[in-house]
Order: structure tokens, then C-alpha cells, then sequence
């Protein structure tokens, strides 16, 4: 047998339990066993003796009965239907949300993907202008104001092309210049 060569977990009762496309040949042949047969209510009914036919009547009810019955009990369980009907409404939109959160989620995962992709492919090169040079270029190319300083704009930058954080504050220049303290 199968049992032999391969060897299975054992179960709760200490014997081997059988994995799926793993079966024995005894448990691959056809069952022994005549099939269980259907009843038949009709002739069940009619072998039922005479005094215990109407408790079976009345435990078994008609098509017609079982209509009338449901009707009653929707009519008496009206707010318990709707209120069911009403969660099973909102279990769904929950779902419809949640998928709907799943996909743009992976959608801007990967358009994050993309644009780190690009970015790290601009960074890479080497003979990209700094910001100091881009923006000098772009006034060179075009002025796109009258209104703008352009040489403030470019004292704005150090040598190396970064923003320049050791500004000046009005105050700090007025005291270079001497104005304040002479009143």
C-alpha cells in the first residue's frame, strides 16, 4: 500500500491523515455501501398510522401554507427585514470602499514607483546645470517679468549654487551701515 512509502501526519487519534491527491487504493476504489434512498413523502405518509396523521399534518406544511406563513411573518418583521437589507446594503458600499481603497493605493504606489524611477534617472546625471545656473539660463532665454529682480534673485544663491542661508536680516544691515544708534 501507499501507507508504506509515504508517511503522514497522524490526526488526533494518533492515526495517519490523508493529504489530498495522496489516497490509498482501498479509498480509490468504489464504495461498497448502497447509496441512501430518497423518500418518498406520498407512500411515507400513507404507511403512517391514522391517529399520528394529524400530528403530521400539522408538522409538514403545503407550498400554499409556507407562502401564507412567510407573507405573515414579513408583514410582522418588517423593520427586522429592512434593517437587514439596510447591513447588507452598507456591507457592500464597505466592500465597493475598500476595493476602491485597494486599487488607488496600488495605483499610486506605482506611479511613486514611476516617479522614482525618473527621479533617480535625473539625478544620475552629471551634467545637469545646478539651480543657480537653470535659473540664470531661463532669464537669459526669456525675461518673464519686468517686475522681477533678477540680480536679487541670483544673490540668492551662493557659490556653489545652493540657497544661501547667511542673509543679511534688514536690521543686521542697517547696523553694518551705522543708521542704528545715531538719533
Amino acid at each position: 500500500t501507499l501507507h508504506a512509502e509515504i508517511s503522514y501526519p497522524l490526526g488526533k487519534n494518533h492515526r495517519p491523515i490523508v493529504l489530498p491527491n495522496q489516497a490509498t487504493a482501498e479509498e480509490l476504489e468504489a464504495p461498497r455501501q448502497k447509496a441512501v434512498d430518497t423518500l418518498n413523502f406520498g407512500e411515507w405518509k400513507a404507511g403512517v398510522p391514522s391517529d399520528a396523521a394529524d400530528e403530521v399534518d400539522f408538522l409538514f406544511h403545503t407550498d400554499d401554507e409556507v407562502r401564507e406563513r412567510e407573507a405573515v411573518f414579513n408583514l410582522q418583521n418588517r423593520e427586522y427585514i429592512e434593517i437587514q437589507h439596510q447591513k447588507e446594503n452598507e456591507r457592500l458600499l464597505a466592500e465597493a470602499a475598500s476595493k476602491a481603497k485597494q486599487e488607488d493605493e496600488i495605483a499610486q504606489e506605482e506611479g511613486r514607483r514611476r516617479y522614482l524611477k525618473t527621479s533617480r534617472a535625473r539625478k544620475r546625471n552629471p551634467n545637469e546645470l545646478t539651480t543657480e545656473e537653470a535659473l540664470l539660463e531661463v532669464v537669459r532665454t526669456r525675461k518673464i517679468s519686468r517686475k522681477i529682480n533678477y540680480d536679487a534673485m541670483s544673490a540668492l544663491f551662493d557659490d556653489t549654487g545652493d540657497f544661501s542661508t547667511e542673509l543679511l536680516s534688514d536690521r543686521e544691515r542697517k547696523k553694518e551701515e551705522g543708521t542704528i544708534g545715531e538719533v
